[in-house]
């Protein structure tokens, strides 16, 4: 994860297979300087010699396992659209005025 960009972890999706609870799809969001972009992400397998029980899984290892999921350079291209996100924001945009005439 790069310097400035703020990941959170949403929500998790799980199935009872091959444990029960076992997370599948993580839903985030990846924020910077007040913008912000929601994604998901299926998740790879579960390790059932290094399984997690539900309840103890930290938000760390949730964007561990996330991040991983992408690889690195789908989680730089995501921060890339963030960045861009900002850049557009930055730009001045023409707005309407009503007519000087009417």
């Amino acid at each position: 994860m790069s310097e400035g960009y703020n990941w959170t972890i949403n929500s998790l999706q799980v199935m009872n297979s091959p444990e029960p609870q076992t997370v599948v799809m993580s839903n985030f969001t990846i924020a910077k300087d007040g913008q912000q972009v929601n994604y998901s992400v299926n998740l790879l397998p579960a390790n059932p010699e290094n399984f997690t029980p539900f309840d103890q899984i930290t938000q760390a290892q949730a964007l561990d396992w996330t991040q991983a999921a992408l690889g690195a350079s789908r989680v730089t291209a995501m921060e890339n659209e963030v960045d861009m996100l900002i850049a557009q924001a930055a730009v001045p945009t023409p707005q309407p005025a009503p007519l000087p005439w009417n």
